[in-house]
């Protein structure tokens, strides 16, 4: 392995793990099972694993993780749209956690960074050529800056647009009724 390839794989796990914590305690916050902290932390670093190898095998696309924001989005509306909190709660939780999904992606920023400090020209269009981007793609994206800085601002949008927007959807048009608490038969009350 070679030194941008260890960063990106320390990057990933630093933000992989760290950033799990934050986001499984804010779905713990919305009762919606798994209730315990713990599960949530467990789904989601398998989330985020799922979500390394999609962008791993997609690089240069990014197909692999916009179809993943597809699925993403749909499990996560028909799950939250069984919780009985508020609608702003829910949506904060469903970006959230979007934004997680797409830290792979933006963890490939640091590929330019220490290429960089390698020595290798990362605004130039011999170094996107020495680092493997094809002739064909257009100027800035066909530098190492340039290329990396595209590939995970696509996948950031779109990702974040896509799994939000699909689960707030379910949220809003196929949630349950809110229960406002237990019903009093009145013809036993009295």
């Amino acid at each position: 392995m070679k030194l941008p390839e260890y960063v990106f794989l320390v990057l990933n796990l630093i933000l992989g793990f760290g950033c799990a914590v934050p986001v499984a305690k804010l779905f713990t916050g919305l009762k919606v099972t798994p209730s315990k902290t713990y599960w949530m932390y467990v789904l989601l670093i398998g989330v985020y694993f799922v979500e390394c190898v999609a962008f791993s095998a997609g690089m240069a696309t990014n197909v692999f993780s916009v179809a993943l924001a597809l699925l993403w989005g749909l499990a996560l509306g028909f799950w939250l749209r069984g919780s009985d909190s508020l609608v702003r709660e829910v949506k904060k939780a469903a970006l959230c956690f979007s934004l997680y999904t797409t830290l792979p992606a933006v963890s490939f920023l640091s590929i330019p960074i220490v290429m960089g400090l390698g020595g290798w020209s990362i605004f130039t269009v011999e170094g996107g050529h020495r680092f493997g981007i094809p002739a064909f793609i257009p100027w800035p994206m066909n530098t190492i800056l340039g290329f990396c800085a595209t590939v995970s601002l696509t996948a950031v949008v779109c990702k974040t647009l896509i799994t939000t927007g699909l689960a707030m959807f379910l949220v809003r048009h196929w949630r349950r009724p809110l229960s406002t608490g237990p019903s009093v038969n009145k013809t036993n009350a009295g």
